[in-house]
């Protein structure tokens, strides 16, 4: 009887040290969790110092400026500082399609007094289809690749009259969003590099051309698949064509 008293405490005396362990993990992995959202959140308050110091020096250019009467960059300068805003203080990495568009408006006042004036930017959506597609939603800084790309590489050679023009539509239960330009086009081969390099698994190194909308497309089918994503048409002497194909959805993700 003693023997088997022994025995049974030597097995009761394991399966108490295993539930401790166990216990003592749980409680370790809960911890570390807790350690890595509060260093997330010191990171997050931290990175909030260097915008706002950001935020009070463009406006103090601004202010400058309307003082010496000079309106179109104190204006630039107010775009500026709201592209920033967008960029480092919306949280989130998917927004909605009109989020999208009104930041897209600050980088065109900028481009413009960069450039000059030398091109425009249209934005065609149908009255009946634009609430929804306003509502869409799409990983943030999704289309201003898209123009940038179309006013660096599209208007080398012009000094007026370019234009770029965003159309989205919805087609078949998706959204298609179309950035085309009037600018001088590419050749086979330019356009064969480019789109090996916007469907590329990653970029080279120091690589810049295609970059942003390698960046657009990876992310779009990160988040919604590989059926979805960009493609490119281009025709020398008459522009280039970049086409985003999502989902049409309209409800929030977990994350947001």
């Amino acid at each position: 009887m003693d023997k088997i008293m022994i025995l049974t405490t030597s097995k009761f005396e394991r399966l108490v040290k295993n539930r401790v362990a166990q216990e003592m993990m749980v409680q370790n992995v809960s911890l570390e969790k807790d350690l890595a959202q509060k260093q997330a959140d010191i990171t997050y308050l931290q990175n909030q110092i260097n915008p706002h110091f950001l935020y009070n020096t463009l406006e103090c250019i601004r202010g400058q400026a309307l003082n010496e009467g000079m309106d179109d960059l104190a204006d630039t300068v107010k775009a500026l500082a709201l592209f920033f805003r967008y960029n480092i203080s919306v949280k989130g990495t998917v927004v909605s399609f009109e989020e999208e568009l009104k930041n897209l408006e600050n980088y065109i006042s900028i481009q413009q007094y960069r450039f000059k004036n030398k091109f425009t930017m249209h934005v065609d959506i149908e009255p009946e289809e634009k609430k929804q597609i306003l509502a869409c939603r799409l990983p943030k800084l999704c289309l201003q690749p898209l123009v940038e790309n179309a006013i660096l590489h599209a208007f080398n050679e012009i000094t007026t009259g370019g234009r770029v023009t965003l159309k989205a539509f919805c087609t078949d239960g998706n959204l298609s969003i179309v950035v085309a330009d009037n600018g001088s086009g590419m050749s086979p081969e330019q356009l064969k590099k480019l789109d090996a390099s916007i469907h590329a698994e990653h970029v080279e190194e120091g690589k810049e051309h295609g970059i942003g909308l390698h960046n657009v497309n990876r992310r779009i089918q990160l988040l919604f698949g590989k059926e979805y994503g960009l493609s490119v048409k281009s025709f020398s002497g008459i522009g280039t064509f970049v086409e985003v194909f999502l989902p049409m959805r309209t409800e929030p993700f977990d994350e947001e």
